[in-house]
């Protein structure tokens, strides 16, 4: 092999925890990767992904992993730094869910002559395709800033070649936030066949002319168009990618934009507003550019597919260094309830259980009910419980009566804060909601979609409330547990993020029960009793019967419409409001009340109070 680059290999030492970072040629790569199939860790981090388990096996962390663009050196404290630049640019196709077409697409990208290698990815969902290029001068690789232009240049034009030709999203390998290009890498992976081209071609990227570099210009003119275009679609993306950041958010199913001017405002969606200015300063910059075509660079598989659910989760796994960081949490909150922060505990780890997948028959099912005055901060304490970085998953204005949007929400949102509970029907109390929070999967049709699909639940609720009657539903109080809050809120001192959410993962792979167990429902619905709205029935029934035992000498049975009867002509016509079909609802969920079924319907074990 003539051309045999060597390539940065980095490793975590995690007994030193330090970076190790080492070279080696490609064809020596290349048959580590091909010796890697009996791998253990890669193999069951491929099983995992196949069947949609999201936890990663550890040893896969401690793999190199590789840097084909950037050289890397230490500095004397560990850190990395770029010593100089390669011509290689690692590219990533997929994903791909069929193995016979994982392979189909490694051979198709020797179409294109500047395809040096291509290798299945760790996770065996993509190509990893090493594509060779042309370096600019000697002079301008010193350039720091000039370089990052050109990799970014360099990096889109190929994506796009290749995107062209394979017909799935390419993009730079394990690159999804939108930072440097040249940081492109991916694991050490295992490949019993990795493809090496031996004439290469070097794809041309921007001819002789240097380029033309700028931070992030107030204004752009047609001018400023670096040189190497050949219509207005190239000038129009680079135009776009001098602002701004994009990414499709695959949990909210939408482009993103980060303005790099801005960057404190975090991801926005783009809407129409946005896109109509985008066309306006094109055209102002001497670009063509209609709203349409605007919107079809957004909505297409140019635009990274992130998830940053998943990428934040695999940022802190393994990070938590042994303190109760939800505990702490919880003090924030002080309250009477003796289980406050063991149900606390439950809930926090199963919200982060839903987001990670593992909550496949039924959703985090039961929520916090903060109630308080108003100006005791439970909205704040809610809206501060998510990162920054995931901080868009956050809603607190869903109107909770319309149902397909909640059910799109729970799709689209991680954590649903139900304000002002007390404003909630009764009947979206007793039926709806009710039923809803137990959902795993939620079945969904999506506008312009051909049919309904299933799609993972993310969101978990919380709610908050200034009345203290609220729970309207005897038998649906289990879905949320009051907490009647003593003083404001208090957070003192920032949260820890990133500590907070590694013990919640480090919970969820250990198994930790999430889940409330049958005393756990016990102890939640005893406890919210003092919370429930009285309806009528509840309150005419105590004055006149109460559940009966076996062996009360006074007890009897009487049916629904017996008790019914009887309450009416003792209290008026008008007194118990409900149905009587209804009535028997509320008889079946009297606490201690025993029910038969005879021919003449179902009977219930009461006895007369002394207020007969």
């Amino acid at each position: 092999m003539n051309y045999n680059p060597k390539i940065t290999l980095v490793r975590v030492d995690a007994k030193q925890a330090t970076n190790k970072v080492s070279e080696s040629p490609l064809h020596k790569l290349l048959e580590k990767i091909r010796k890697n199939v009996d791998n253990p860790d890669l193999h069951t981090l491929r099983t995992n992904v196949r069947f949609n388990r999201p936890y990663i096996p550890r040893g896969y962390e401690r793999l190199h992993r590789i840097y084909p663009t950037v050289r890397l050196k230490k500095t004397e404290d560990g850190q990395l730094y770029p010593s100089d630049y390669s011509d290689l640019l690692l590219l990533s196709a997929g994903p791909i869910f069929e193995e016979e077409k994982l392979e189909k697409v490694k051979q198709q990208t020797k179409v294109l002559p500047s395809t040096l290698a291509a290798f299945v990815g760790a996770g065996g969902r993509s190509v990893k395709i090493l594509v060779r290029i042309t370096l600019p001068d000697s002079q301008r690789r010193h350039n720091e800033v000039e370089m990052e232009h050109f990799f970014r240049k360099a990096y889109e034009m190929a994506s796009s070649l290749y995107t062209s030709l394979l017909q799935v999203a390419v993009v730079p390998a394990g690159i999804h936030d939108g930072s440097s290009p040249v940081m492109a890498s991916c694991r050490l992976t295992a490949d019993e066949a990795p493809l090496l081209v031996e004439q290469v071609v070097p794809l041309r990227i921007d001819g002789s002319e240097p380029i033309a570099v700028t931070a992030i210009p107030p204004s752009y003119t047609a001018s400023d168009s670096p040189a190497g275009y050949s219509n207005k679609v190239r000038a129009l993306v680079d135009f776009l990618n001098q602002r701004y950041d994009f990414r499709y958010n695959s949990i909210r199913g939408t482009t993103e934009y980060l303005d790099k001017r801005k960057a404190y405002w975090g991801w926005r969606m783009t809407d129409l507003r946005f896109i109509n200015a985008l066309s306006l300063d094109a055209r102002e910059a001497g670009i063509e550019a209609t709203p349409k075509e605007v919107m079809t660079y957004l909505n297409s598989s140019r635009i990274p597919t992130v998830d940053p659910v998943d990428r934040y989760i695999v940022e802190v796994m393994g990070q938590w260094d042994g303190h109760d960081y939800i505990g702490d949490l919880a003090d924030c909150v002080r309250t009477d309830l003796p289980q406050w922060k063991a149900w606390f505990r439950l809930w926090f780890i199963g919200m982060v259980a839903q987001w990670m997948g593992y909550n496949r028959r039924y959703g985090n099912s039961i929520a916090p009910l903060l109630v308080s005055p108003q100006g005791w901060h439970k909205s704040t304490f809610c809206s501060q419980l998510l990162p920054p970085e995931l901080r868009w998953g956050y809603i607190d204005s869903l109107k909770m009566d319309n149902q397909r949007l909640v059910m799109q929400s729970m799709c689209e949102f991680l954590l649903i804060n139900i304000d002002e509970f007390n404003s909630i029907s009764k009947k979206t109390q007793e039926g709806f909601l009710k039923n809803t929070m137990q959902l795993a999967t939620i079945s969904l049709k999506r506008p312009y979609a051909r049919g309904i699909v299933q799609e993972r639940r993310m969101a978990s609720f919380i709610a908050t409330s200034n009345l203290t009657d609220i729970l309207s539903d005897p038998s649906g109080s289990r879905r949320f547990f009051v907490v009647d809050i003593t003083e404001p809120i208090r957070m003192e001192s920032p949260i820890p993020y990133t500590q907070l959410y590694a013990q919640a993962v480090a919970a969820v792979r250990n198994n930790e029960r999430r889940w409330f167990d049958d005393k756990d429902l016990e102890a939640v619905m005893s406890h919210n009793r003092r919370y429930a709205l009285l309806s009528s029935a509840d309150m005419y029934f105590h004055n006149y019967f109460e559940a009966a035992l076996p062996d009360d000498p006074d007890a009897m049975w009487m049916t629904a419409t017996d008790i019914y009867d009887y309450i009416r002509h003792r209290a008026g016509a008008t007194a118990v409001t409900e149905s009587l079909a209804a009535f028997s609802r509320y008889l079946s969920n009297v606490p201690g009340m025993e029910k038969t079924h005879t021919r003449s319907g179902n009977v219930y074990r009461v006895k007369y109070t002394g207020k007969r």
